[in-house]
This record gives C-alpha cells, structure tokens and sequence, in this order.
C-alpha cells in the first residue's frame, strides 16, 4: 500500500468489484467522455483479477481510496511498453476518478504522483509516458501538475464516438516529478 495525505493507493479486493461493475456501466464513471464505452472490459478486468489480483510487476491496478473516509473514488494503472527501447521498457500510466462526487479535490494528482514515485523508486526505469485523449484538458492538468511535459501528438490514433480523435503523449523524466503529497 502507498500512504499520500489524501488517499491510498491499494490492491483490489474481493469487496471491491461491486464498485468497478457500478462504474463500468456508466461511461461518465469509468470510462469518461474521453474513452470508447466498453461493456466487455470490465468482465475482462474481473478474469484477470482472478488469475493475477491485477497486481505483477510488470503492471498492476491499484485503487485509490480516502483516507479521511476510506471510500473507494478511482483508480491508477502502469504498464511497462517496449518503446522505443524494448531492452529498456518504460511504464506506461493511467488513472481516472470515477466517483464523480470526488473529482476536483486532488485525489487524481496525488494518485498519479504518488504512483511515479514508486515506479520510479521500485524500477530502473529513467522515464513514465501516459496517452490521453488531446482534448482531456483535466487529465493533462493532472499530468502536467505531477511534473509531466507534453511530448507530442499522435495524430487520429483513436477511434471514438465515431471519429477520429488525436492522443497526447505526455512524458515525466526521472528527477522531474513534483512531490505526490499536498503535506497534511
């Protein structure tokens, strides 16, 4: 577990998946105006559980709880991706708050800086990437506030909502990152 002064980043549960079925079913939860609603994703996410807890060092699922009440508002997730270095991978993050209640009280940025200190401290690895949607301006606020730089656009990368959308690249080197917690 990784203590903030906001929230706790922790494994999911058995107790737990109530909660992520109530938000795979609502697109503004967990999927957001950002992402392609997707119904299988959820039984998927819950058969992976099963073999591997969404926890492996090669990535993992961590939800992010209160700790003024202990409530369950989001998630962070990393995987490492063998670009452009497939010798020398780098984590690959995201993140999202669906309890929509909870957004805006900075649960999501001390989440995402709390999760690159820990890549950055558990791995060897010299930089974080995360994608997101180039018109997502609250998640880049989010990336951008942790310390991340906007790299790049991938120009029509995802297909969603039945167009075409353009992706941020936003990329966070080791040393960069701001401190996760906002002291308390």
């Amino acid at each position: 577990m990784i203590r903030g002064s906001l929230v706790l980043l922790r494994p999911v549960r058995d107790q737990d998946w109530p909660i992520i079925e109530a938000w795979g079913h609502d697109r503004e939860a967990l999927w957001g105006a950002f992402q392609r609603h997707q119904l299988d994703h959820v039984p998927l996410l819950r058969q992976a559980y099963q073999h591997s807890e969404l926890l492996k060092r090669e990535g993992g699922l961590l939800l992010a709880e209160t700790l003024d009440t202990g409530r369950v508002v989001g998630f962070v997730r990393y995987s490492f991706i063998p670009y452009p270095d497939a010798d020398f991978p780098c984590p690959d993050i995201g993140f999202g708050i669906p309890d929509i209640d909870a957004r805006g009280k900075g649960y999501a940025r001390e989440a995402v800086g709390l999760l690159t200190d820990y890549l950055f401290s558990g791995y060897a690895c010299e930089r974080v990437v995360a994608f997101t949607d180039a018109g997502n301006l609250p998640a880049q606020r989010v990336m951008e506030a942790v310390g991340f730089h906007r790299e790049g656009v991938l120009r029509r990368a995802m297909f969603r909502d039945g167009q075409w959308r353009d992706i941020a690249i936003y990329g966070l080197l080791r040393g960069e990152q701001k401190p996760a917690t906002t002291g308390g």
